[in-house]
């Protein structure tokens, strides 16, 4: 394989990863998200506003969905996943949030999404937003909940997807009193080992051979411990310089440019550096982790491992890990990122059943 196709691989972004598939033409019958724009709804949603505390200036945006009837209701924040997300947080047409949020205030839950800082009508800086600062604003979200009067303190959950079931768990292992949390395809392994990993599982599934994608991997591996290891922006472009000096032969100035992308990156060079793990073997509350088998962005074979082991001191987990579907928690015939916008269903059906009946088990 040739060093410029090698690096031209190792230099996909992980915002092209989040927002896979999101070329307008591919976006087809949206069913679920459709239902719920065609009927009239059987709760109310208001607007609303919150501050972060921890974070001067940083104020956040969002829509609560609230049950019909005086309440207080129990509660749930809605965490997407990577990217400058909305509160729909739209991902090759899909609105995961939107359709998790639909299904639980019809069931009697008040529900926040918001969008993240940075997007949409919510301040601040989301192209330098450390994991910790995301942590914050979802921590702050559910202080806005436990605020209000229709809402029961008490039992406030976190329902998050990919970075945002993460970034729940990490909420709940500085906060005991988080009621639950739904862990859709979170991660406990490092950034710097996930990101290289991920990259390799979706080029053979798209056609690479395995010799060639674990080129790529390899090669992934030097840039992103380089990159993780950086004090700063250009300390991280700098290694990234120096690690593709030493490739043989050496990339064109075009691949180089590319392949140092994750080290400008702010939020990139975070991701690489993180290790949830030490965070996460803190959780003592309940937990569902759900992971789809054909899931390429955080492979089960990797991934699901290491979360029982991080999680294995609480004493209420419970971890499935669902056949046939993909990162997204659609039925896909190979998990790539590419059949995301192609596939009608936004959330499988079973998905919802589970995080309903679990959610009503532990919040009731």
């Amino acid at each position: 394989m040739k060093i410029a196709a090698v690096v031209a691989v190792a230099s996909v972004t992980w915002a092209a990863i989040a927002g896979a598939a999101d070329d307008p033409k591919l976006n087809q019958h949206r069913p679920q998200e459709e239902a719920i724009a065609a009927a009239p709804l059987p709760y109310r949603e208001e607007q609303v506003n919150f501050d972060n505390p921890a974070a001067p200036g940083i104020r956040l945006a969002g829509i609560l969905s609230i049950p019909p009837g005086a309440g207080p209701f129990p509660a749930i924040v809605v965490i997407p996943g990577t990217g400058k997300h909305d509160r729909d947080a739209a991902v090759a047409g899909h609105k995961i949030p939107l359709v998790i949020g639909d299904t639980l205030t019809r069931r009697g839950y008040a529900v926040l999404r918001y969008d993240k800082r940075g997007v949409a009508q919510s301040t601040g800086d989301y192209e330098n937003a450390t994991t910790r600062d995301l942590t914050s604003d979802a921590a702050a979200a559910v202080a806005y909940l436990r605020s209000r009067s229709d809402v029961d303190g008490k039992k406030v959950g976190i329902v998050g997807h990919s970075q945002g079931a993460t970034l729940g768990a990490l909420v709940a292992a500085r906060n005991p009193n988080i009621a639950f949390v739904v862990m859709l395809a979170g991660y406990a392994i490092p950034g710097k080992v996930l990101v290289a990993e991920q990259i390799r599982r979706m080029a053979i599934a798209d056609g690479q051979s395995p010799e060639a994608a674990n080129q790529t991997f390899n090669l992934n591996r030097r840039v992103y411990d380089a990159i993780a290891v950086s004090r700063n922006q250009p300390d991280a472009e700098a290694r990234v310089r120096k690690v593709l000096a030493s490739t043989q032969p050496p990339p064109g100035e075009a691949d180089s440019s590319l392949a140092i992308e994750f080290a400008r990156i702010g939020y990139m060079r975070d991701i690489l550096a993180y290790d949830p793990r030490p965070e996460l073997g803190k959780v003592r509350v309940p937990v569902l982790f759900l992971c789809g088998s054909k899931d390429l962005v955080l492979p089960p074979d990797v991934n699901l491992p290491a979360v029982r082991k991080v999680l294995s001191h609480d004493r209420d987990v419970t971890v499935v890990e669902l056949p046939g579907l993909n990162h997204m928690f659609q039925h896909s015939p190979t998990g790539s990122p590419k059949e995301w916008g192609t596939i009608d269903e936004t959330l499988a059906p079973e998905v919802l059943s589970l995080i309903s009946e679990w959610v009503d088990r532990h919040a009731r």
